[in-house]
């Protein structure tokens, strides 16, 4: 179960843990202070589990971490274990490459990016947790993360569960809009990835997340 102490948020927040999480994920997340996360969850298709998404100049582009078949599928995220038959780490290098190197922070971050795109972790759990580790972080650490021991089902009660709410079919929380790369052209896009925020807004990324909604 999850230990919930006195001085924890009154609310328990759990959520999934995934790639570079959207907003909106961070919005719920700062919002509750303290974010449990659950490796026990099974994994599900055409999440954000295995994907993230960068502001393009066509739209949303789409970046997915390929796993390995078969049973895999039907595992806990913690069992969950990404695929290297194909060199997916240098095809997503290079997609951050062509659509965020032109903005105003990559270049001064992207030494701290890389090893996720050539480091072979083999768990899609631990993958994500490190991006998420990561963003927090570099954002001033302003969510306490934790994990559950087991998987905790949604009662209703007591809990604010992000696991199924934050999904890429889910309309958005409001956003304050920030300058994208390519917001020319497509337009501002809500709900992108954390690492489009941060690479176009920088330090300024947390007020963005604060600010939104209001």
């Amino acid at each position: 179960m999850i230990p919930v102490k006195e001085q924890d948020a009154i609310l328990p927040c759990i959520a999934a843990a995934v790639p570079f999480p959207p907003v909106s994920w961070w919005q719920a997340a700062i919002k509750a202070k303290t974010i449990w996360l659950d490796p026990f969850e099974h994994f599900q298709k055409m999440s954000y589990r295995n994907r993230y998404y960068l502001a393009g100049k066509e739209g949303k582009a789409l970046l997915s971490l390929p796993l390995q078949k078969g049973r895999n599928q039907q595992l806990a995220m913690g069992e969950m274990q990404l695929s290297y038959a194909e060199n997916w780490q240098k095809n997503h290098w290079r997609t951050l490459q062509t659509q965020l190197g032109n903005s105003p922070f990559f270049e001064y971050i992207d030494y701290q990016l890389f090893p996720f795109f050539e480091e072979k972790e083999p768990g899609l759990y631990n993958w994500n947790k490190a991006s998420i580790e990561w963003a927090n972080q570099f954002l001033g650490h302003p969510v306490e993360i934790r994990e559950t021991d087991r998987y905790i089902q949604n009662t209703g009660n007591n809990i604010v569960d992000l696991r199924d709410l934050i999904h890429p079919k889910s309309t958005p929380t409001p956003q304050k809009e920030y300058h994208q790369v390519f917001k020319s052209d497509a337009g501002f896009l809500p709900d992108c990835s954390i690492l489009d925020l941060i690479c176009c807004e920088g330090k300024n990324a947390l007020n963005i997340i604060l600010d939104s909604g209001n």
